[in-house]
């Protein structure tokens, strides 16, 4: 198979993994409410319960309060846990609550470290019925932006970091080099900030607090005792189990030694906080999704950290035979790395993004679009760098390319500063692309996935407006807009009807007229609960009655998801 024929595979695979995205589990959505969100009761209920999607946290940042209509909390204790299930949070209520409108709001943490908020609204007895809301984005801007850029951070180092593998393999005299020895000390300082940062601003972005909750160390405290506190700090034992094997084998004269293979297993354990601390942990099946992720970060990490050491120290030393040593196995090693983003990228991608109508219709799969083309810019990068090794150098023939008896080949004098300087350029831009994509990608975990980032979408209400003649007219608003239970509004203007009577019928499949009760909540509005079991275009058949003798006749379609 040619490089070229392997190229267009691994991009078809990628549109195809696209095109053919399943559902995906994230960022916290509500399944349910009891009392119902917009349900009316006749007495006030003895607690409030929110069932989720998945497990959600609440420690010291997250809550579930309950405030009458002058803004009084009526809790009689902290929210909890009903029965050690994680998946639901209970609010108990004080006894003797009267009539009037509640609204419960509640701010929890996903189990992928974000936060989500929102209100449930109900009312006991008489009074005007409200809606509450939900939000995916419940976090402070600025907050969310530093938080953006400690995970660029992160995966800036933990990419520059992974170029050590050159120094301990097969270019054991990048030891000696100065550049060399930066650039992993480089990768490792930038892991060890990005994990401090994300660590101390995870408090204030779950809170939704500014910068400022940084003096805050109430929020690091709650922070260190969730899940993703606990892996962080994993991963700061693990960066100084790394620096010490790199202090005593980065140094001028130091030999390869076999204890050395640890490394390999402490930067396993690194991406493990990583991907056990993110989307991948909460994506079904995550005992496959989890070492998914990992093979995908240890692959960038080869393929970038290599990049990197290759552009800062050992291109610019232009020495032919280490060059004709070291190319050859890096080339092999990059092209094996493609292959395993490739495989990996698309899994991600099609978990992620859930649907196709969320390629485009979602700031998430944009974003996975625009890495997408700057992944297959990199593909022809390297196309290019491998064409230029292939050429200019003889692959060794030997059975294990990385030990220390690899023998040069031998270059060709007259095309070598060419080739070499053509290759340096290849090599460099592809490595400022690779950190363009490490940043997409810090970017991309923090947003909410394809498909739940549509299902908040679709839930907004939807409203469609019929006339009742003599420049009256009928608006109805069904929320929220998908199927299921739904409280329909209907706002009249230019008339004041003395009743409205509602039903709804879906000719497609042959449901309805399904009849809906309105009660007058104002002198032009009349609301009512319902079910509408299937999405599509619902026809909303009025019957809107002025006076005794006049009554209109008309209908609205509402389109439900």
């Amino acid at each position: 198979m040619t490089v070229k024929r392997f190229l267009l595979i691994l991009v078809s695979l990628i549109g195809a993994g696209l095109l053919l995205a399943a559902p995906a589990e994230a960022h916290a959505t509500v399944v349910t409410s009891t009392p119902a969100d917009g349900s009316r009761l006749a007495k006030a209920p003895a607690s409030v319960t929110i069932t989720f999607d998945e497990s959600v946290g609440l420690g010291g940042i997250g809550y579930l309060h309950v405030t009458n209509g002058s803004g009084k909390r009526v809790d009689a204790a902290a929210a909890t846990h009903p029965n050690g299930d994680a998946s639901k949070v209970t609010d108990q209520l004080v006894n003797g609550l009267g009539d009037g409108t509640y609204t419960a709001s509640f701010r929890v943490i996903s189990a992928d470290s974000h936060p989500v908020a929102g209100t449930i609204r109900f009312v006991v007895g008489n009074g005007a019925l409200a809606r509450g809301s939900i939000s995916t984005t419940a976090t402070n801007g600025a907050t969310g932006a530093l938080f953006d850029v400690s995970r660029w951070i992160t995966y800036g180092g933990l990419a520059v970091l992974g170029g050590a593998w050159l120094l301990l393999t097969v270019w054991p005299a990048g030891r000696d080099d100065v550049r060399a020895r930066r650039v992993v000390w480089t990768g490792w300082g930038a892991a060890v900030a990005g994990a401090l940062l994300e660590l101390t601003l995870q408090g204030p972005y779950t809170a939704g607090e500014g910068p400022a909750g940084l003096r805050h160390w109430s929020l690091l405290q709650s922070t260190l005792r969730t899940d993703y506190g606990q892996l962080h700090s994993v991963r700061l034992v693990l960066l100084a189990a790394i620096a010490l094997l790199l202090a005593r084998s980065l140094r001028t004269g130091a030999e390869r030694a076999p204890w050395e293979a640890v490394g390999g297993a402490l930067a396993v354990g690194l991406v493990y906080t990583v991907s056990a601390g993110g989307h991948a942990d909460t994506t079904s099946p995550n005992w496959l999704s989890i070492p998914i992720d990992m093979l995908h970060l240890l692959a960038m990490m080869a393929w970038v950290g290599g990049l990197v050491v290759l552009v800062v120290a050992l291109l610019p030393r232009r020495d032919p035979e280490e060059l004709s040593i070291v190319l050859p196995v890096f080339s092999a090693t990059a092209f094996n790395s493609v292959v395993v983003l490739a495989g990996t990228g698309t899994y991600a991608a099609w978990r992620g993004i859930g649907t196709v109508d969320a390629i485009f219709g979602t700031t998430y799969g944009l974003l996975v679009m625009a890495k997408v083309l700057l992944f297959i810019t990199l593909l022809a990068l390297a196309y290019i760098s491998r064409s230029v090794v292939r050429r200019r150098f003889h692959r060794p023939q030997l059975a294990y390319a990385m030990t220390a008896d690899l023998v040069a080949a031998d270059p060709e004098p007259d095309t070598a500063p060419l080739e070499t300087e053509r290759l340096r350029r290849s090599v460099y831009v592809e490595a400022i692309v690779a950190m363009v994509v490490l940043g997409l990608t810090g970017v991309l975990v923090a947003e909410p996935r394809g498909k739940e980032s549509l299902a908040v979408q679709y839930r907004e209400p939807v409203s469609a407006t019929a006339s009742l003649g003599g420049g009256a007219s009928v608006t109805v608003t069904s929320d929220p807009g998908t199927h299921g239970t739904v409280q329909l509004t209907v706002d009249v203007t230019g008339a004041s009807p003395t009743s409205i009577t509602a039903s709804a019928t879906q000719q497609a499949r042959e449901i309805g007229p399904i009849p809906v009760t309105l009660t007058k909540e104002g002198s032009r509005t009349w609301d009512g609960s319902t079910s509408l079991p299937v999405s599509g275009r619902w026809e909303i058949d009025l019957v809107v009655t002025t006076s005794q003798f006049d009554a209109t006749t008309t209908d609205v379609v509402l389109s439900l998801h």
